[in-house]
C-alpha cells in the first residue's frame, strides 16, 4: 500500500510481502512488508539506488552529494527507488540472501506499477543489483557496480565472522549495544585503508601515559553511535547475507559498468576484474585511484559523478509501465554441466542478438580517451572470444576462472610458474611423455627441483611429501597405463605438507571429471583432446580454484606470450556443446572394446577403469562419473607383433593425440613417450608391447571387429609358427 507520505516528489511505500514467501535459505516469511520511497520528478525514468547496509530506502539522505537536483542523480530527471534491506514485522530479522533481496526489490517495484529500471547500487547494493540483474533481466535497462563483486572474498567473510563472534559475546554478558559498537569499530578498520589514517592521524603516542590516541577516539565515536541506526539482529541477517552473495556472471545480460577503487580491502580489485572477465554485456571496467578504501564511493565524490554521468549518458532511458504484482518471482536453479556446455556462448552479443558468439579476430582494440583504457587492448593479454572459452571451461570445472593458453604443453608449463629455484615438484612417475620431458628439462636449468613418485604407492607418496614439496602434479587417469589416485586423498594430504595440488584432467574432461571439485587448486587441459573433440585445433588451458591464481596465471600468460588464438578458442567453443554428448557415446564402446581385449589369447593386460578387476575401478566409481574412452593393452609379444597389429587395423588410424572423433592406435614407446629414457620408461611399466587406444564415434561393431581381428590374426600366426617348429 501507499502511505500518506506522498509529498510532492516523495512517495512512500509500504509493501506488504505475501505470507509463505520461500526464502532461498529455506525460510519463509510470515506477515511481513518492506519499506520503500520513490522521489524525483513523477513520471520520469526510475532509477534504483541502493548503498551499504547502513543506508536505507532514502538515497538523498545517505548520498546526499550524489542524488540531489542538478546532481549526478538528478531528481529533475529521474525518480530514484530505494527500499529498506530488512523486513519488518518478524519478531527477528531473517537470514536473507542477495537474491531473497532482489525478488522483494521486484515485490517494491510491482507495487509501484514500474516494469523496467536502470540499477546504480554501491557495497551491498551492489551486490543486490547483480542478483537482481542474474533473476529478472527483462527488468532491467542498465546496471552500475561499485565496488561490489560476484561473490563475497574469504577475507571480508572472516572480518565479518569475528565480527559476529563479538556480538554474540556481548550478548551472552548481556551488552548487546557494545557489542554492535565493537562490531562497527573494527568495520571502521576495514573500510578505510593504512595509508588514509596515517595522513589523518599520524603516529604519534599521547604525551601523557594512558593519554588516547587520536584513531582511538575517532573509532570509538564512529562505534558508540552505530546502535542508534542498526540494531545488533538487523546487522548480523545483513552481514550473514553478504557472505551468502553469490552469483553467476555469465547470467546478467544488461549492460553493465563496473567502478573499482584501487585501495578496497573488502572487494580487492582482482575480484572485480574477474567479474568484468565474465560479463557478457560489461560496458566498462573503471578503476580509480584512493585513499578511502570500501568508502571510497561515499568519499570520491567527482570519480563518481564522472562515471554516473557517463552511465546514465549512454543508450535510452528505462521505460515505466504497469505489471501485475501477484506472481511470486521463481528462485533460480542450477543448470546440469551438459546444458552449459551444449549453451556455451549462446545468446551471449548483445549488440546483434547472434544466437551464437561471434569471432573475433581483431589484434587490437582502440582506447575510449587519454588514459582510458577499454576492457580490451591488445588481443595478446585479452580476447572476447578466448574469454568466452575460458569462462565455460572454469564453469564445467567449477573454478574462478581459466586461462586458454595455444597448446596442452603450454597448460603444463604455466601452471608450474610459481614454482621458484629450490622449490619441489612431485610429478607421477608414469606421467605423459611430453610432461616428463619438460619437467626434465626444466630441472636440468635450475628452475625447480622434480621427484616422480608411484603416486598409487601411499607409502612412496608420503615419503616424497615429508620432503615439503611446493606443487603436486597428478595424472587421473594416468598416460598411458591408466593409473587412478583418490585425488580427494591426495589434495587432503597433500596441503597438510603445504602444497598445491595439479590435476591433468586431458584424458576425462569435465564432462566425467572436476578435480577442483574434489580439492584441487589446478587443473590443466590439452583442449585439443576432448574438449575439441575433431582433432583440428591445438590448444590448452589451465582452470584455477582461487581468484589469485587466475590473476597470477593471466599475468604469466600474457608476458610469455602463450595466449591461445581467437580462432582456435572459437573453433573449440564449438566442440565444448558436444562434449557430453561424444563423451558419453565413446566411452560406451570403449567399454566393449576392454571387455573383449580381456578375454583375447593374444592379450597380456588391459588397462581400463571399467573393467572390475582394474585396480582404480572403486576409486573411478567415487570420483568420475563414467570410465572414459581411453584404455591400453599388452600383447603377448614384442615389436613385431606390435608392427603387425598397427599395420594391420583398418578403422584405428595410427596416429598421436587423442579424444577426436575418429580412433586412434599409438605405441607409447616410439611415440608419445619416445623422449623419456628406456629406465624412466621400464620404471613407469611403458614397455615395447603396450598400445594405447583413443575410441571415437565409429560404430561399436566396426572397431570390435577390426581390433580383433587383427588380434586373431596375431594368433593364427603364432600358432602356424609353433606348429613349424
Amino acid at each position: 500500500m501507499t502511505s500518506a507520505n506522498e509529498q510532492s516528489g516523495v512517495r512512500d511505500f509500504e509493501v506488504a510481502i505475501p505470507d509463505g514467501f520461500r526464502l532461498e535459505t529455506g525460510g519463509r516469511l510470515e506477515q511481513t512488508h518492506i519499506r520503500a520511497r520513490l522521489q524525483g520528478r513523477t513520471g520520469a525514468p526510475v532509477v534504483v539506488v541502493a548503498g551499504g547496509v547502513s543506508s536505507g530506502r532514502d538515497a538523498a539522505d545517505w548520498w546526499p552529494q550524489v542524488v540531489h537536483i542538478g546532481g549526478p542523480i538528478d531528481l529533475e530527471r529521474l525518480q530514484v527507488l530505494g527500499f529498506d534491506f530488512v523486513p519488518e514485522g518478524a519478531s527477528t530479522p531473517p537470514t536473507l540472501t542477495t537474491g531473497d533481496q532482489a525478488r522483494l526489490l521486484a515485490l517494491a517495484l510491482d507495487a509501484a506499477g514500474v516494469e523496467c529500471v536502470s540499477y546504480v547500487g554501491a557495497s551491498y547494493g551492489g551486490m543486490v543489483g547483480l542478483a537482481f540483474a542474474e533473476r529478472f533481466p527483462e527488468r532491467l535497462e542498465r546496471l552500475l557496480v561499485i565496488s561490489a563483486a560476484h561473490r563475497a572474498h574469504p577475507m571480508a567473510t572472516a572480518w565479518r565472522g569475528i565480527q559476529r563472534r563479538i556480538l554474540a559475546f556481548a550478548r551472552e554478558v548481556g551488552r548487546p549495544a557494545d557489542g554492535i559498537a565493537l562490531a562497527r569499530e573494527l568495520a571502521m578498520t576495514t573500510y578505510r585503508t593504512p595509508a588514509e589514517f596515517a595522513q589523518r592521524f599520524g603516529g604519534d603516542a599521547p604525551a601523557e601515559a594512558g593519554g588516547a590516541y587520536p584513531v582511538c577516539d575517532y573509532l570509538i565515536a564512529r562505534g558508540q553511535a552505530y546502535p542508534e541506526r542498526m540494531s545488533e539482529a538487523r546487522w548480523v541477517a545483513l552481514s550473514d547475507s553478504m557472505d551468502r552473495h553469490r552469483v553467476r556472471p555469465e547470467a546478467v545480460v544488461a549492460p553493465t559498468t563496473l567502478l573499482a577503487f584501487d585501495s578496497d580491502r573488502l572487494v580487492p580489485l582482482a575480484d572485480m576484474q574477474e567479474l568484468a572477465a565474465r560479463l557478457p554485456a560489461l560496458t566498462d571496467l573503471v578503476v580509480r585511484p584512493s585513499l578511502y578504501g570500501h568508502d571510497a564511493f561515499l568519499k570520491e565524490d567527482d570519480a563518481v559523478a564522472s562515471v554516473l554521468r557517463r552511465f546514465f549518458a549512454e543508450g535510452a532511458q528505462p521505460s515505466l509501465a504497469a505489471i501485475p504484482a501477484s506472481q511470486e518471482p521463481a528462485v533460480s536453479q542450477p543448470i546440469h554441466p551438459c546444458t552449459a556446455a551444449a549453451r556455451s556462448g549462446v545468446d551471449r552479443d548483445p549488440a546483434f542478438g547472434s544466437v551464437m558468439p561471434p569471432l573475433h579476430l581483431s589484434s587490437n582494440y582502440s582506447f575510449a580517451g587519454f588514459d582510458q583504457k577499454r576492457r580490451y587492448d591488445y588481443t595478446r593479454s585479452g580476447n572476447p572470444t578466448r574469454d568466452l572459452l575460458g569462462e565455460t571451461l572454469a564453469e564445467l570445472e567449477g573454478g574462478a576462472g581459466a586461462v586458454v593458453v595455444a597448446t596442452g604443453m603450454a597448460a603444463v608449463d604455466l601452471a608450474l610458474s610459481d614454482l621458484e629455484p629450490g622449490d619441489l615438484l612431485l610429478a607421477p612417475h608414469d606421467c605423459y611423455g611430453g610432461t616428463h620431458r619438460l619437467l626434465c628439462a626444466r630441472q636440468r636449468k635450475g628452475h625447480f627441483r622434480v621427484e616422480f613418485v608411484d603416486q598409487t604407492d601411499p607409502a612412496a607418496f608420503e615419503a616424497a611429501l615429508a620432503q615439503r614439496p611446493k606443487l603436486v602434479l597428478v595424472e587421473s587417469p594416468s598416460n598411458p597405463l591408466m593409473r587412478l589416485v583418490d585425488i580427494a586423498e591426495v589434495c587432503r594430504r597433500a596441503k597438510a605438507a603445504g602444497a598445491k595440488v595439479a590435476v591433468d584432467n586431458t584424458f576425462l574432461s569435465p564432462a566425467l571429471q572436476q578435480p577442483i571439485r574434489l580439492g584441487a587448486d589446478l587443473v590443466i587441459h590439452s583442449t585439443t583432446k576432448y574438449i575439441n573433440g575433431h582433432s583440428d585445433v591445438v590448444g590448452g588451458a589451465v582452470v584455477a580454484a582461487d581468484p589469485e591464481d587466475v590473476q597470477r596465471l593471466t599475468w604469466w600468460a600474457n608476458c610469455l606470450g602463450v595466449t591461445g588464438s581467437p580462432f582456435d578458442a572459437y573453433l573449440t567453443l564449438r566442440g565444448v556443446r558436444t562434449l557430453f554428448a561424444r563423451v558419453e557415446r565413446q566411452q560406451v564402446t570403449a567399454q566393449k572394446l576392454a571387455e573383449a581385449l580381456a578375454v583375447h589369447p593374444a592379450v597380456r593386460a588391459v588397462h581400463y577403469p571399467g573393467l572390475p578387476g582394474h585396480p582404480g575401478h572403486e576409486i573411478a566409481k567415487r570420483q568420475q562419473s563414467g570410465f572414459g574412452a581411453m584404455l591400453s593393452f599388452e600383447l603377448n609379444g614384442g615389436v613385431a607383433e606390435v608392427r603387425q597389429l598397427v599395420e594391420s587395423v583398418n578403422v584405428f588410424t595410427l596416429a598421436e593425440s587423442l579424444g577426436g572423433v575418429e580412433s586412434l592406435i599409438a605405441h607409447p614407446a616410439t611415440m608419445t613417450h619416445a623422449a623419456m629414457d628406456p629406465d624412466a620408461r621400464r620404471r613407469a611399466g611403458i614397455g615395447d608391447s603396450l598400445l594405447r587406444l583413443s575410441v571415437g564415434l565409429e560404430h561399436e561393431d566396426d572397431l570390435v571387429r577390426d581390433l580383433i581381428g587383427a588380434l586373431d590374426a596375431l594368433v593364427t600366426e603364432a600358432n602356424a609358427l609353433s606348429s613349424a617348429a
